[in-house]
């Protein structure tokens, strides 16, 4: 039976995990800020330098992971790490650690992330929970830890993406005592979602173009899920799949690019309606990776790539919701990259 306890202060949890890590061979952490300073507390470098296998996922809002760390620790032969971007409006705020050691496992949750205020200084509070690995109580954290760190929104260390927001964190710290630069922020923000589509458009099983009126349009991004008239429709939809919205009737296309994430559910509100009027209750909730404040058109896009087509081709192209090749996918993200871009430098100037 497991147990569980309560640990009322940081530096309760920082002298359990050290304990624990001594005895570990696996050490699984979700956290939304990850700092070196942790590693005078918690000497994860040695664990891994002895053999252990480190997986660690760490967040970016508030810009206060340090990503150094986590590149030290990619070099490292046992040790693996990934960056989450909690995008849509919601933060990233999980503090998970999962350490097993055979058929035992101990599971810390509560309010300490990866850094030497956590697990030490700071008023924090934490559960420990130790049992076997196949007790529920035990099995749903490490299942909850592999939803985070292989999610369609968790992707690994880029060198390019590092530098910018490195850049970003110092920036900020140097601003602290003035208003921070929202331009700068906002220019990471695009390059994120830039890199984000990019690596979907590789990794996923499929790229879509969802083909909507622009009534639909406006209550999909209102309440960024998309819909089909039956569950089995949205089976074709997977979670990390990108996707172009292209927005029907005269002079409109290619507005807003996304990715859908979590699973598929019911709402019966009668304002989603199909083109063809029908009702539209099973959803699927997308975030949105980027959104154009005028469409372009679609058809001269992907013209350059069907030589020899018929000349109504594009009718039935557009003709209802459908999987993309990626090479059409990659012809559009390069055309709404190359439009958004060139928006956002209209707007500031």
């Amino acid at each position: 039976m497991a147990t569980i306890e309560l640990l009322r202060h940081g530096r309760e949890m920082g002298a359990r995990l050290a304990a624990d890590l001594a005895e570990a061979t696996r050490v699984c952490i979700a956290v939304s800020r990850a700092e070196a300073s942790a590693l005078g507390v918690v000497d994860l470098v040695g664990f891994v330098e002895r053999g252990g296998e480190l997986l660690l996922l760490a967040g970016l809002d508030g810009y206060g992971t340090e990503t150094a760390m986590l590149r030290r620790f990619e070099r490292m032969p046992g040790a693996r790490c990934r960056l989450y971007h909690a995008w849509g409006g919601t933060s990233f705020l999980p503090r998970l650690y999962v350490l097993d050691s055979g058929a035992r496992r101990v599971v810390y949750v509560g309010s300490s992330d990866l850094a030497a205020s956590g697990l030490s200084r700071d008023l924090a509070v934490n559960v420990r929970i130790e049992g076997s690995v196949s007790e529920p109580e035990l099995e749903r954290p490490m299942r909850l830890f592999e939803e985070l760190f292989w999610s369609e929104l968790s992707w690994p260390l880029s060198e390019a993406f590092e530098a910018e927001y490195e850049a970003l964190r110092a920036a900020r710290r140097a601003a602290i005592e003035r208003a921070p630069d929202p331009s700068a922020e906002a220019r990471l923000d695009f390059s994120v979602a830039q890199k984000l589509g990019e690596q979907r458009a590789k990794a996923a099983a499929r790229r879509h173009l969802l083909v909507v009126t622009a009534k639909n349009y406006t209550l999909c991004m209102q309440t960024k899920s998309f819909g089909r008239r039956r569950q089995a429709e949205l089976e074709r939809y997977g979670k990390g799949d990108p996707f172009f919205f292209h927005v029907t009737g005269r002079g409109r296309g290619l507005r807003a690019m996304g990715m859908f994430v979590g699973e598929t559910y019911r709402d019966d509100t009668p304002s989603f309606r199909g083109m063809d009027g029908g009702a539209q209750p099973f959803r699927k909730k997308f975030v949105v990776l980027g959104e154009l404040g005028k469409e372009i058109r679609t058809r001269p896009i992907l013209e350059s790539l069907r030589p020899g087509a018929p000349k109504h081709w594009f009718n039935g192209f557009v003709q209802d919701s459908h999987t993309l090749s990626f090479e059409d996918f990659e012809a559009l993200r390069g055309a709404f990259v190359t439009a958004l871009a060139a928006e956002q430098t209209k707007a500031k100037g």
